[in-house]
């Protein structure tokens, strides 16, 4: 009897174990659809990134659809890649050559729209976006792109990628960070940001690269769980390009990504609205003890999660005056969700009744082969606009917006714009427009006029693209044999130039890494491609300019620069 109270009482005294981080596979998909995108629909994969031609071009290919169809069927999430291009903050330039932040807010928005009118109805889950700046001078703009996305595509899942810690005003900013994308080497010494202790793992996604072997595989995994991270890939792969195979340890990972805590945590309390406005409900619900966080269901459709275990969170871009049924289900540190609290009825209040003037003076102010540049007159209490294309949703701008650019439209085809203004309270003016414009149809070569010039300690070329083309390249064969390099057109390039970056060949086949520096895009005027880069240890040499992507593949004549 001592024996069994002794037993007792230093069972009662001995704290509980931790619980143990449950992860979820999330991939990086950059590779066609076929026998590797057919490994991916397995229980531990939580995310996939398809990412057809670095977005999602402009033609729905039935390959992709029927491969995002089966993996939402096996319970993947498939994101579609979106890049932001920092913003403009580094010179990276759009596909029209701007690199101020309107202009990128604007094309990623239109990837967007593009991606959901091609895949939207085959289960594509949400966005993917990339090339994301970490500090909070870009946070508002980011917050708004994340807004936005969600507020035209309900229940769009999305993940926002840094690549590096950021700083905690990201922490509302999508529903996953990922926050690491290095090599295993990197990832040995580094540790997360100190805000992100004691959130919700499933916020947090890490990338790591350059993994030799199954036992640094099982190494990084445990290094995931322990710094908190929900989702996870480890590949052997390195760059140029990690993301374009699996690794030969995949069942291996996948296994190690498991946890043995299968047991749900416990149903949470209904929701109670807190605050109610027009466009917002504020809501809080009993806290459940075993939760990590806590996902938030609006007519049966996930639309947040909280960032930690706080019970509450701020729903916005709701309509005015109606009625939703909200319901919560809470998730553990190994991942697994409850059943949902029961649901409850919450309206958010009527709009003001005065809705703002409509925009006035919709015209476009340039037209060219695949793009069109709208402008308007501002309505003094607008809080944002919404552009729309032949009755579909298109951009969601904020306030101080009165022109945008709007990208991959076709060449030769005509086009219905609108632009309405949205006030605080939620009303909608009347619609500008709709505003037609025909696209011009062109003529001759695909890729003229291409020049090179060596002067003094930089190299100049210019190209005029005379198609809509996604990629601009420059294929640059420095020594003069076409048996190294990269072979294209009768040339083995050593140096290539894609849009707005700089690439020295390395290894064999499509293999590049980026050389430090500056954008070598110095404009894009009229079409009319014109960069510069370092001349270093290049001499007189052969230039290919070529152009891929929505238009049909084009190459111009060999030139020789000197």
């Amino acid at each position: 009897m001592v024996v069994r109270l002794l037993v007792a009482i230093s069972f009662l005294l001995t704290p509980p174990s931790a619980p143990e981080v449950g992860q979820a596979l999330a991939v990086p998909a950059y590779f066609q659809p076929g026998p590797l995108w057919e490994r991916l629909d397995d229980p531990g994969v939580g995310i996939v990134v398809a990412n057809p031609f670095s977005g999602p071009g402009k033609d729905f290919d039935p390959a992709y659809a029927a491969a995002i169809a089966k993996a939402r069927a096996a319970g993947v999430t498939v994101l579609g890649y979106v890049a932001t291009g920092y913003l403009g903050s580094t010179g990276r330039a759009t596909w029209l050559g701007e690199s101020d932040p309107q202009a990128w807010l604007a094309q990623a928005q239109q990837d967007v729209a593009t991606w959901y009118r091609l895949y939207g109805e085959h289960g594509l889950g949400g966005i993917f976006l990339d090339e994301v700046q970490n500090v909070c001078q870009y946070a508002g703009a980011y917050r708004w792109l994340d807004s936005s996305i969600k507020s035209l595509h309900r229940g769009a899942f999305t993940v926002i990628n840094p690549g590096i810690g950021t700083e905690e005003c990201y922490s509302d900013i999508g529903d996953v960070s990922l926050t690491f994308e290095a090599t295993y080497e990197s990832y040995l010494s580094w540790q997360p940001p100190a805000w992100q202790r004691g959130k919700d793992p499933r916020r947090f996604w890490h990338l790591v690269h350059a993994t030799a072997t199954p036992e640094q595989m099982a190494e990084a995994m445990r290094l995931g769980k322990e710094r908190g991270a929900g989702y996870i890939y480890v590949t052997p792969d390195a760059p140029a390009n990690p993301w374009d195979t699996l690794p030969d340890y995949w069942d291996a990972e996948l296994a190690a990504a498991r946890t043995a805590d299968t047991r749900p945590p416990h149903r949470p309390g209904p929701v109670r609205p807190v605050e109610r406005e027009s466009t917002s409900l504020t809501l809080a619900w009993p806290p459940t003890r075993d939760a990590a966080g806590y996902d938030v269901y609006l007519d049966g459709v996930r639309v947040a999660g909280t960032a930690g275990r706080t019970p509450a969170i701020t729903l916005r871009d709701l309509a005015p005056g109606t009625r939703y049924s909200l319901a919560v289900r809470a998730r553990d540190l190994a991942g697994n969700a409850s059943a949902a609290g029961r649901a409850v009825q919450v309206a958010t209040r009527p709009a003001d009744g005065s809705p703002p003037a409509s925009p006035g003076d919709l015209r476009a102010t340039q037209v060219k082969v695949a793009s069109v540049r709208l402008a308007w007159t501002a309505v003094p209490d607008a809080a944002g606009y919404d552009v729309a294309v032949d009755g579909r949703p298109l951009l969601r701008l904020p306030a101080d917006t009165a022109a945008v650019p709007v990208s991959g439209l076709t060449p030769g085809r005509t086009y219905g714009f609108t632009v309405t203004a949205r006030d605080a309270s939620g009303n909608v003016s009347a619609p500008a427009g709709p505003l037609t414009v025909t696209t011009p149809t062109p003529s001759g070569e695909p890729i003229t006029d291409g020049q090179g010039t060596i002067d003094g300690d930089t190299v100049t070329y210019r190209a005029q693209y005379n198609l809509p083309f996604d990629f601009h390249h420059v294929f640059m064969d420095v020594d003069g044999d076409a048996a190294t390099g990269f072979a294209t057109a009768g040339i083995g390039a050593d140096y290539l130039i894609e849009n707005g970056w700089f690439y020295r060949h390395t290894g064999t086949g499509w293999s590049w890494a980026p050389v430090e520096g500056p954008s070598p895009l110095v404009s894009s005027a009229g079409d009319l491609f014109v960069w510069r880069v370092p001349r270093g240890e290049i001499g007189p040499h052969r230039v290919v300019f070529h152009g891929a992507g929505s238009s049909p593949e084009a190459y111009s004549p060999i030139i020789t620069v000197e």
